[in-house]
């Protein structure tokens, strides 16, 4: 490949040439990124078996393959802790003092509620009377983006990490 043309940034190549597109800012819209320490020293399998139970639920598949966990959900309920997630890879990798939990998690829900405000601000724009109801709509999608996106790391964090600690629950998961 020529080296003026690799470098021009609307090369259109084959497909097997195409490299991904990488847009962090519009990414991180939707996916919910991180690392945990792992306090104790555990193996991926030990690890993934102390997280089990958020991956039970009905309409998740998931797929262990060595050190990644690979899933996906299709309709899940109300009542599933990762509901808001709709794929995603969790990861035990080395990390320095020992290793680490990395996950990558896809949120639909995140999306929604990014794309939503700018819907009820276009139809607020094309109404010539009372524009208040889309104002108000957008700005509860607004807040609901900013809080979700605030709140879910922290929580989904915050679940791995009592999972991964506690002991007692990863014997009973085994156990049942």
């Amino acid at each position: 490949m020529d080296a003026q043309v690799a470098a021009t940034p609307f090369y259109f190549a084959a497909p097997a040439e195409r490299r991904r597109v990488k847009l962090p800012f519009i990414d991180r819209i939707w996916r919910v990124r991180g690392a945990l320490p792992l306090e104790a020293p555990l193996s991926p399998a030990e690890a993934f078996d102390r997280l089990d139970d958020l991956f039970r639920a009905e309409g998740t598949t998931r797929e262990i393959d060595g050190d990644t966990l690979t899933f996906a959900k299709k309709d899940p309920l109300a009542q599933d802790r990762m509901a808001i997630y709709d794929r995603g890879t969790l990861r035990v990798a080395p990390a320095e003092g020992g290793a680490e939990l990395r996950y990558d998690m896809h949120s639909p829900s995140l999306l929604f509620c990014f794309a939503l405000p700018f819907l009820f601000l276009a139809i607020a724009w094309l109404l010539k009377e009372s524009r208040n109801p889309a104002f108000v709509f957008a700005g509860i999608f607004a807040t609901l983006y900013v809080a979700g996106r605030i709140l879910e790391p922290r929580l989904i964090r915050a679940a791995f990490r009592k999972r991964l600690a506690d002991e007692d629950a990863a014997a009973e998961t085994s156990a049942g």
